[in-house]
Order: structure tokens, then sequence, then C-alpha cells
């Protein structure tokens, strides 16, 4: 049996290095019957593979020992040799052998469900060659299982021309030119109907797949498509949307959520761009018709989407976004259901306590509907005292709809909060002007200790508040403050409307060369670790520790957006590689 697995994995690792030629070859997903409910499409697998392996962090991941070790382990040798002996039977070489055995696509295709059936279509674009290959397969898994002593043998007939091969629950064809596996003999047998021409219901006529496609950008590595509508209907999902209007769950996803209820499918692919790789998934509803969750989520008509994300020295991770507060009040009772209401409207009478005496309904009318947040790795918060655990600087900044009065309010909280904190441990407040704004700090004492903080975390921290305009900046470092009052004013300067945004809802992007600087802080734990673990030397420890950073700084951006357009939804994941 761990032959065969080792089989299932070659046969999916060639059919995934396979290439299109330039003849023309039919859709594998002629031959999936309509009732399928989730599609992997690879429609040119060889590009995918060599799209991977030409990514210079595949290349040097490569030369890392933890890689070469599993390259080189017993599994390792055995899938080079098995690919070997495959090569020396069917007498080509792999690119051109994987274009001839799979270069028409794959898609893989499955229903919901325990026990559910799945079937794998590879079409390939040489008929003769596909079935050499499967014979010659099949004598080494018989092989195999002879030397293990295995009762069971796979067993082959030939029907017209096609050939059957079963092995307990493993179900093949080779059908033409495509290779057809299963789990289900029924779902195997609807599959070559459709070779045969019994039936016409395949997934290829489906009217919600050619959508997606239609949605998707062009000629993806991989896609997906799912039948959200059958989603819907299982219990998970259920349970799921019947608390829609819980608060939490509603500032989380609440947009995507009142989208995905409107959708009948979702899809996602798999792109290469000109910066690298783009994950995008994709809705066939927006904005148009969403429920009132759209105030808190989708600007006003002609207002931007989300301002454009702060980029500091040494930015590890920073994201602007979309989010009205105030909605969760004013809208409260087309939001929730009335217990929720009743719940909100309590804890707002009681916020006082919490809020220097404010209310909870004051400060969300009065915030603005932009935020951004910054991540910054710096070399110290200020202090003689080095934290033993090291931890960057952050910092929110809001938009203010009401400046003076937010600011006011908010700086109230802040400074209460400090108040109570100071009950706790000792801490000094100072102002400074700063370019013409007033930084509020809380210094930790360094003459206090302060039980229970044996790594001196404290020490990461002065945490600092500033108005910027319309912006309110509270941070965790009188640093990083300054830093953003510095960009806050230039973006001021640049724009009659500060922060001019984008039709994004929402912009995120991290930075691998702040991550890598992280990493550099946790250096000497990470040689020590090193050291332990692969009982290597301190200079060979320390190298390798150098290179895993190298190896992390040389990894680009990851950048993320969301879009809620009037009809359609997208959410993109670039990977900029170059």
């Amino acid at each position: 049996m761990r032959l065969l697995s080792r089989f299932a994995a070659g046969l999916v690792f060639l059919a995934v290095a396979a290439a299109p030629s330039a003849a023309a070859t039919p859709s594998p997903l002629r031959l999936v019957p309509d009732s399928a409910d989730v599609l992997v499409q690879v429609q040119h697998p060889r590009r995918l593979l060599e799209t991977v392996q030409n990514l210079d962090a595949v290349k040097k991941l490569q030369q890392f020992p933890y890689v070469q070790e599993l390259l080189d382990s017993t599994n390792g040798r055995r899938y080079y040799q098995l690919l070997a002996y495959f090569e020396k039977e069917l007498g080509a070489q792999p690119p051109e052998l994987l274009d001839r055995l799979a270069g028409g696509g794959v898609v893989l295709a499955g229903k919901f469900g325990d026990n559910a059936p799945f079937l794998l279509v590879v079409q390939g674009k040489d008929e003769k060659l596909l079935h050499k290959f499967a014979d010659t397969a099949l004598d080494v898994i018989d092989q195999e299982l002879a030397r293990q002593d295995v009762k069971g043998r796979p067993t082959k007939t030939t029907v017209g021309d096609v050939d059957l091969i079963e092995f307990g629950d493993f179900h093949a064809a080779v059908a033409g030119s495509a290779l057809i596996l299963s789990n289900n003999q029924a779902t195997l047998q609807t599959s070559l109907d459709l070779y045969s021409g019994k039936s016409d219901k395949s997934m290829a006529k489906v009217a919600s797949v050619a959508e997606a496609a239609a949605l998707l950008p062009p000629d993806p590595l991989v896609s997906l498509w799912l039948n959200f509508d059958a989603v819907k209907q299982t219990q998970p999902y259920k349970d799921f949307y019947a608390n829609r209007q819980d608060v939490v769950q509603t500032i989380a996803y609440g947009g995507i959520v009142d989208i995905l209820d409107r959708s009948s499918f979702v899809c996602a692919a798999l792109c290469q761009d000109k910066d690298g790789l783009l994950l995008t998934a994709r809705l066939p509803h927006g904005r148009d018709n969403m429920g009132p969750v759209s105030a808190i989520f989708t600007p006003p008509e002609g207002k931007p989407g989300c301002r454009p994300p702060l980029a500091p020295p040494g930015v590890l991770y920073s994201e602007s976004f979309y989010l009205d507060p105030a909605p969760f009040w004013t809208d409260r009772d087309k939001l929730f259901n009335p217990q929720t209401v009743k719940g909100i409207e309590e804890n707002d009478k009681n916020s006082g306590r919490f809020l220097s005496g404010l209310r909870l309904s004051k400060l969300l009318t009065e915030a603005g509907p932009y935020h951004r947040i910054v991540v910054v790795d710096q070399a110290s918060a200020g202090y003689k005292t080095t934290p033993k655990t090291h931890i960057p600087a952050f910092a929110i900044v809001t938009e203010m709809r009401d400046p003076e009065a937010f600011g006011d309010n908010m700086e109230t909280v802040l400074r209460g909060a400090a108040l109570l904190a100071q009950s706790q441990v000792k801490m000094k407040m100072t102002e400074e002007k700063y370019q013409d704004c007033t930084i509020t700090t809380y210094r930790f004492s360094e003459e206090s200790p302060l039980k229970g903080d044996v790594n001196d975390i404290r020490f990461n921290f002065t945490p600092s508040f500033s108005r910027v305009g319309n912006q309110f900046v509270a941070s965790s470092t009188t640093e990083l403050c300054r830093t953003l009052v510095d960009e806050l004013q230039k973006e001021q300067q640049a724009s009659k409307e500060p922060g001019a945004g984008t039709g994004t809802v929402r912009q995120a992007r991290l930075v691998a060369a702040g991550a890598a600087d992280l990493l550099k802080s946790f250096e000497d734990t990470l040689v020590t670790q090193n050291i332990l673990d692969e009982a290597v030397s301190p200079s060979e420890a320390q190298a390798q520790v150098k290179a895993l950073v190298e190896f992390v700084r040389g990894l680009g951006e990851i950048d993320l957006e969301q879009d809620y357009a009037k009809d359609s939804f997208r959410y993109d994941l670039r990977w900029k590689t170059k």
C-alpha cells in the first residue's frame, strides 16, 4: 500500500509537471460529471512547475542543510530512482515525456461529505505513450506488492479502447489519451459514460464554471471553483450563518458574509504576473444589494476606499483599511437582533466606568472610517535597559470625523488608562513639542522593579499619542510616534485631502526586509538553538542563521488588497518576488 501511495504521488507529479503543446487538446472537464462541488484545475501543468522551480526563493532554499538532507533521504532517493526508471522505460526525457503524458491539463473534482468520491482526470497528448506508462506503473506496483508479500494484486481489464485498473478502493482507467482515477467505481463509470458519449452532463457545460473563469485573471497557473450553494446546505455553515449578527463576527468579516450568502459559487486562482505570484479569490456579487453592513465596510459613492499604507523606515507590516464604527451605534437596529441591541445599549450606559466618564457611543460617532496600522522593527525604545525579549514598535492611526471632539475625548480616555496603570507600575508622563504637534509619552521607571516581568518586556514600550491634523496617532514608542508625525505631515502637504486614497477598501503589506531585521534581533537565541538541535559548531550555527536571515530578506514583499466592487468582490494576495 505504501507503493500505491508513491505511485499516486508520482502520477500527480507527472500531471502537474506537464506542459501544453501547440496542438489543440480536449478539456479534461469534459470527463467530469456535472455533480461535482469542487474543481481544481491546472491548465498548464509544466508552466506551474517551472514557475515554482525558477523562483529565487526555491533555488536558495535548496542550499539549506535541512532541505538537502530531505532530498537525500531514503524517500527522496527512491523517488528519483523511480522517475529515472520511467524515463528509461518510456524513452524520453522529463520535458518531452511530461508534455505527452499530461500536456492537456489536470482536473481534480470532488463532493462534500464523509467518504465523498473524488475524480482526477489527467489529459495527455500521446495515447500510445499513456497506455505504456500505465502498464509500466502497474508492473512496478505489482513487483513491489510481491516483494512485500501482499496477497491482493491490481487487476487490469480492457473494454473497447479503455483499460480498466482496480486495486481495493482504487479505480483507474486509460480512456483514449486521458488517465482517470477515482476512489469510487460508480464515479469512474459516470466519467467513462461521458467519454463514450452515453452522457453529456459534464462540468464543461456548467454555466457558473464558465462565469468563474471570466471573473478570474486570464490563464491562471491553478484555479479553484467551489459550489457555494452546496456549502450553504452543510450544518457548519448553517451554524455559522445563524450567528451573523454577532458583534465580533460583524466587525471581523460581516461584509464578506453578506456577499457569500448571495453567491452561488466561489472561485480562486494562482497566477503569475510581472512582479511575482498572485493568489486571488473572487465572488460574483459586490456592494450592489448589500445589506446594512455596507455602511460599515464600503465608503459612500465618490469617496476613497482606503488611505495609502504608511511606509516608515524599517517597516515590517503596514495596513490601511476602511471601517466606519458609527453604524454600530446609529444603525444598530438594522444590524443586530433585539437581544444584541439591548446588550449594546446596556454596555454603552456602563462604558463610562472604563472610559473616564465618556460613553462608547460618543467615541464611535466621532471617530472616522479610515484606519492604518504599522509595525516597525526599531533598535530600542530609548531605555538604558535592554529587554531580554524584543518586541517591534507598532502604532495605529485613525482619521477623525470630528477632530477636536474625538481628539480631546481620546486623550481623556488614554490619560485615564495610564492613571489606572500607574497604580500597578511606576510610570512618568512627559509632553514634548515636535513639528508643531504635542506628543504625550509615558515611560516606565528603570529604578523600580516590576514583579512578573522577568524578561523586562516593558522596556520595549514608551506609549505615546499625538494629533496630526485630522489624524490621531497612538504608538507603542515615542520614536515611532515622531516618525509618523513626519510621515503624516508630508502626506498632508502633498494632497488637498489628507492621505488621498484608492478604490480598494483594504491594503496591507508585509516586508521581508523588516522581518529579516526582526529575525536578526533573535540571532543569539537562534544560534544557541541550532547548536543544540544540529550538534554543529558555533561558527557553523552562526553561518546557518546568517544564511537564514539573508534568505528571509530576499523574499520581497507580500501585498494584500480587498475590494468591494459594485458587482463583484476581490481579495488579492500578491507576492512580489522581484
